[in-house]
């Protein structure tokens, strides 16, 4: 059983320097940086020998559909110039919590595709269709103030047409998955003969929550969903998860999953060395 690790980072290069190697002991390193990333200069080399950069650089504003053409990015390059049998993708704070045996052979036993689809319930109780319905705008120059005037003038000026008219309902859920070569190629050969679907998704909020949960759902791949392999910790709310320590690597064991964000390099490096090394 192959691995492909897809990596979206923006900052840290020594940090991924100590992680690469870590994965690539144990399958395929694809890395994506974000074009305006800064600190980068003197490390291309060396991260060229731990995997393989792709050619094209994205500037990458989160929330927004750079986030998804960069991971498209790394998707293609990993078919074009590997033989993985699973992609998973990750960001610089990610890290294994279990090890890379147990990981294959559980791909290789159970199969599927793991990737977290929120309930239609709780998408609907949340209006996360609405992400859909209205034309958001991302920026890394304008102002936040002016920004954020723009979309608030864009939700009351426009409404798009029904995404679920075109496509089918749209699903939702985290982006951290892990998904099989055979989804990965069928969803190559959809986006080509549905140039609409990429299309239906610039402009919206936070595409990378909804466009590989909807291509799944649509796909022959659906009835082999089971959850993500990576562990994240929401409990306290807010746009952001809670940092990882030491703390949580009991309730990270009994979740079974084999990943898991966010952890803080600065503060537990000796604890994220010895992730690294056991896997």
């Amino acid at each position: 059983m192959r691995i492909a690790y897809l990596i979206l980072a923006h900052r840290a290069p020594c940090d991924l320097l100590a992680m690469l190697p870590a994965l690539r002991r144990h399958g395929e390193t694809y890395l994506h940086v974000d074009r305006d990333s800064r600190g980068f200069e003197n490390h291309w080399e060396a991260l060229a020998q731990q995997a393989v950069l792709v050619e094209r650089r994205h500037s990458v504003s989160w929330g927004g559909l750079s986030v998804v053409e960069a991971t498209l990015e790394l998707i293609e390059t990993a078919l074009a110039k590997g033989k993985a049998d699973y992609f998973i993708l990750m960001s610089g704070a990610c890290l294994p919590v279990s090890n890379s045996a147990s990981l294959a052979d559980r791909l290789a036993r159970d199969g599927g595709e793991y990737i977290d689809i929120m309930p239609y319930a709780q998408a609907k109780q949340h209006d996360r269709a609405g992400r859909l319905r209205h034309y958001r705008f991302y920026s890394k120059t304008m102002p936040r103030p002016c920004l954020g005037a723009v979309n608030r003038l864009s939700r009351l000026a426009w409404t798009r047409p029904d995404f679920a008219a075109e496509f089918g309902e749209p699903r939702f859920g985290s982006m951290w998955w892990c998904l099989s070569r055979p989804f990965m190629e069928w969803a190559i050969r959809f986006r080509l003969d549905h140039p609409a679907y990429d299309r239906r998704f610039r402009n919206t909020e936070t595409p990378d929550e909804s466009y590989f949960q909807t291509l799944v759902s649509l796909s022959p791949f659906a009835e082999g969903v089971k959850g993500s392999l990576t562990y994240v910790d929401w409990e306290k709310g807010g746009s952001h998860p809670k940092t990882l320590s030491r703390l949580d690597l009991m309730r990270i064991t009994a979740s079974g999953q084999c990943f898991a964000r966010k952890f803080d390099w600065e503060r537990d490096r000796d604890l994220v060395c010895s992730l690294l090394q056991c896997y």
